[in-house]
């Protein structure tokens, strides 16, 4: 087999695969002797029945030819992908087949490859961002933040709501959903419940549920999941005008300062209660740790769009295509948008390998916990394999962000990555660093760092309870 492949434009290369007729005739024959010994032919004992007779079974040596023909693409795939050089993105041969004239003069496979690699010398590290301003946590952003934890963490809904009382934050409304596909005129309709404002809970439809009343309907384009059999999950997310009917309003009875002190740091010691005063300190953390998680989530999108733009790597536009259409994007800023996002982890996983960035465990059990839960699945001890190998590359492509994101140079970075600086203020102390033996890693609380939480890294654990 002679593999050989000719550079292109850009990414895209083409690439001829030379069978010899003596290399295809040996596999032909073995798949011959495979199934001799299997076939029963009258006047011939099994396994005995001579290649010119199999031979003549037309629909028999069609079949052998194309298992011969398949075993030969993938050994040719396999081929193509090692003498590349970077990551084979697309691989589109032309139709060929194969038969008895393929036996006596050998066959030659045709087509393109889409190759995406970084040239040698490009360094993600040391990128110089626009500056940061120091991190401030007031008064009233506490006393706020403290009110709001008062009704979310409070189990007591009240008796005695209004009838036409209107929706608030963190009320519990349950609705009717309603909408028609534009394409299909499928329509779909649903009852859910929602907590407003929670984490789980796109901000459209908290601003559609805002303000209205049991038995208003209320208009509102909304991410909506409808199916598709050709995703993993069963369906995709689809933005769609959609009306809501508001069927039920629950509200909670806000705790008290004390109640939220002991639902915060649960303790049966009296001695070893905490007060007020560490339920600010707490709140003040929680907060700067909300703060210090945006700007370094700004700053990944900024990392990224340097890195894209000064580096002016070609896009894959073949398999880019294929993903647009997989993905039903359509408009100019969904494909842009998505192309930018595809780039970048094209350009994580090459960098992934040359610097052989290893996972934090920890991010692991959360990326895996994620994606169990877009699935609709609850994590149990039974891991799942193909979750769990995803979720290892997403945890190594955060890891060399944050790697790439400590090693940035902009202003005030020091207060986010000294010593005593923000991280390990909220607790992120390993952030952009080399992830160490897990029996040797600190224990890190993550950026709200509440007391009394159960941290662990067994995937199925279901995680925090608020």
């Amino acid at each position: 087999m002679d593999v050989q492949i000719e550079k292109g434009n850009g990414n895209l290369h083409s690439f001829t695969v030379d069978l010899s007729a003596e290399e295809i005739q040996d596999r032909v024959r073995g798949k011959i002797r495979a199934v001799n010994s299997k076939l029963k032919v009258p006047g011939y004992r099994s396994g005995h029945v001579p290649e010119p007779v199999i031979r003549r079974n037309k629909d028999l040596i069609q079949s052998i030819h194309q298992e011969v023909l398949d075993d030969l693409l993938n050994a040719a795939y396999d081929e193509l992908l090692k003498k590349a050089t970077g990551t084979v993105v697309h691989l589109q041969p032309q139709p060929v087949s194969l038969g008895l004239q393929s036996e006596k003069e050998g066959l030659k496979l045709k087509g393109e490859l889409e190759v995406f690699d970084i040239p040698e010398g490009l360094s993600p590290f040391g990128v110089v961002l626009s500056p940061e301003e120091e991190l401030l946590v007031s008064d009233e952003e506490i006393r706020s933040e403290t009110e709001r934890l008062q009704v979310v963490l409070s189990n007591q809904f009240r008796e005695d709501l209004a009838p036409d009382a209107s929706v608030e934050l963190a009320d519990f409304v349950r609705f009717k959903i309603h909408f028609v596909h534009p394409s299909t005129r499928e329509s779909f309709d649903s009852e859910q419940v929602a907590e407003v404002g929670g984490d789980q809970v796109p901000e459209s439809f908290t601003q559609a549920l805002l303000g209205k009343k049991v038995g208003e309907t209320v208009s509102a384009t909304l991410p909506l999941n409808v199916p598709d059999p050709r995703s993993k999950e069963g369906s995709r997310v689809e933005v769609h005008p959609a009306e809501l009917s508001i069927l039920e309003i629950q509200r909670r009875i806000p705790l008290m300062l004390d109640e939220l002190v002991l639902k915060v740091f649960p303790s049966e010691d009296p001695a070893s209660r905490k007060t007020e005063a560490d339920l600010v300190r707490d709140v003040e953390k929680g907060l700067l740790g909300q703060k210090v998680m945006k700007t370094l989530e700004k700053k990944r999108r900024e990392l990224r769009k340097e890195i894209l733009a000064a580096w002016g790597l070609p896009s894959p536009e073949k398999r880019l295509s294929r993903e647009y259409e997989r993905l039903g994007l359509e408009s100019e800023s969904d494909r842009e948008e998505y192309r930018q996002i595809f780039q970048w982890q094209l350009v994580l996983d090459t960098l992934l390998e040359r610097e052989k960035i290893e996972p934090d465990w920890e991010t692991v059990g959360q990326e895996y916990r994620g994606i169990m839960r877009s699935r609709g699945e609850t994590p149990s001890q039974n891991v799942d394999r193909e979750a769990l190998t995803a979720a290892m590359q997403s945890a190594r492509r955060i890891k060399l962000e944050e790697l790439m994101l400590r090693e940035a140079q902009f202003g005030a970075s020091e207060l986010f990555f000294a010593e005593g600086g923000y991280l390990e203020k909220v607790g992120m102390s390993r952030f952009g660093k080399k992830p160490v033996p897990h029996s040797e890693a600190e224990h890190d609380q993550g950026a709200h760092g509440h007391e009394g939480h159960s941290h662990t890294e067994n995937l199925s654990e279901e995680g925090h309870n608020h």
